[in-house]
């Protein structure tokens, strides 16, 4: 057996069953389903019971611990070679993961691959804006390994991936609750290229209830937490010590990191500067002088100005630069 379909669901009677049989109606038949019931308390387990085809393994965790632990609970229990994801209120097309094994298998630089979305909405009301924004951000960017640092690069549910590169970067982190699937497609990164079928595959389910829109503070603060770690661990881990880097960015803004991520930021060492002339100048200087590590870059329309900038002055982007997004009151 090639492939292991995975499903993490709390709580999710309400689209749980949409999500199934939109995987036990693959055109692609050869797979095991394994479906991990975090502790649900509504009807989940009894939907779970009731299912019959031989293809699907449940497991009922007794206590609800997040979907990365969920996660990767059925992961390790998972006998495929390849990983295929399916969220529990998503939808996956009939041609789905026919169209992902032959698209990975043709192209052995890969080591995980999503497709192109479409948005749904849910049982309640959501703007159509909304659904159109979630569709450009997950279908119009190309090479994804520019946004390593930044942004996720696949879909969550559309992830399809090689069970080994998995297991090799530890696994999803428990830590993060919201932004597990950021943290893991930046850390896979290091082991090959993260592509999309370049087709719709996949219709995600945006509601007001999921985690990532209902406390989009929180969602950020993850993000961004996830990315210190990472450039920590990935770029720095050689020194040895916590890396020193300068951010750049408005005071503003600085506030919202002071507020909600210093307290938790125990992987880098950042000084803020305001964006300015001078300080940009003198974060190229300290740099070159070897009193910081790497330069963080605020996420504005002058970014890729700042970018070829330091380039120039011998920092990398994605090795020692860096670009980050982070509310307050002001916009960079």
């Amino acid at each position: 057996m090639e492939i292991s379909v995975i499903t993490a669901v709390y709580n999710g009677e309400e689209y749980l069953m949409q999500a199934v049989r939109s995987i036990l109606e693959q055109s692609h038949k050869d797979f095991e389903y394994i479906i991990v019931n975090d502790g649900s308390r509504d009807r989940t387990k009894e939907i779970l019971d009731g299912m019959t085809d031989p293809r699907v393994k449940v497991i009922h965790l007794e206590q609800n611990s997040g979907a990365a632990h969920a996660l990767n609970t059925g992961i390790k229990a998972a006998r495929g070679k390849w990983i295929a994801l399916q969220d529990a209120d998503d939808i996956s097309s009939k041609q789905r993961l026919q169209k992902q094994w032959e698209y990975i298998k043709g192209d052995p630089g890969l080591v995980a691959v999503g497709s192109l979305i479409k948005c749904i909405g849910g049982n309640e009301p959501v703007a159509p804006g909304e659904l159109l924004w979630e569709e450009a951000f997950f279908n119009q960017k190309n090479n994804l390994r520019l946004y390593q640092f930044y942004s996720t690069p696949i879909c969550h549910g559309s992830g399809f991936f090689l069970k080994k590169a998995f297991d090799q970067i530890g696994g999803y982190d428990t830590s993060f609750r919201i932004a597990y699937d950021y943290d893991l497609w930046t850390r896979m990164f290091e082991l090959g290229e993260i592509s999309r079928v370049p087709e719709v595959l996949y219709s995600y389910r945006v509601h007001k209830r999921s985690l990532a829109h209902k406390n989009k503070m929180e969602t950020t603060k993850e993000v961004l937490l996830s990315t210190f770690k990472c450039i920590a661990l990935l770029r720095f881990n050689h020194l040895k010590r916590k890396p020193r880097l300068i951010m750049l960015g408005l005071e503003s803004n600085f506030d919202f990191y002071r507020e909600k991520l210093a307290p938790f930021n125990s992987y880098l060492k950042l000084d803020l500067l305001e964006l300015s002339a001078e300080n940009v100048q003198r974060a190229a200087y300290n740099y070159q002088a070897r009193k910081i590590d790497g330069v963080i870059l605020p996420a504005y329309r002058q970014t890729g100005t700042l970018i070829s900038y330091f380039e120039q002055g011998g920092l990398s982007y994605g090795e020692n630069l860096f670009v980050a997004w982070m509310p307050g009151r002001g916009e960079w």
